[in-house]
């Protein structure tokens, strides 16, 4: 079953609310993120602004679990990407 587009950006927001909380990363969660990203950039709801911030997301999530650097994790841009997709997911309420 397929999420929707406001569950995407909900979990989506959970992963990186809990990587900054736990200052911690999985293999699973980057996987997690990098599918949440593809799917939502291709997803034409999505404003052109957020895709920038995605592709951020993706990049991120490729490079720490290529390199295995699950620890400090970037707290300013998870920070920052959390607000940016929070304030999306909010257009919802």
């Amino acid at each position: 079953m397929a999420i929707n587009y406001y569950h995407q950006l909900t979990l989506l927001k959970d992963i990186l609310a809990n990587q900054l909380t736990e200052d911690y990363g999985s293999h699973d969660e980057f996987h997690q993120l990098q599918s949440l990203v593809q799917s939502l950039v291709q997803n034409n709801a999505t404003p052109e602004d957020l895709k920038q911030t995605l592709l951020s997301i993706e990049q991120y999530a490729y490079q720490h679990d290529k390199e295995g650097a699950h620890s400090h994790l970037g707290k300013v841009d998870l920070d920052s990407w959390i607000q940016q997709v929070n304030h999306e997911s909010e257009k919802f309420h």
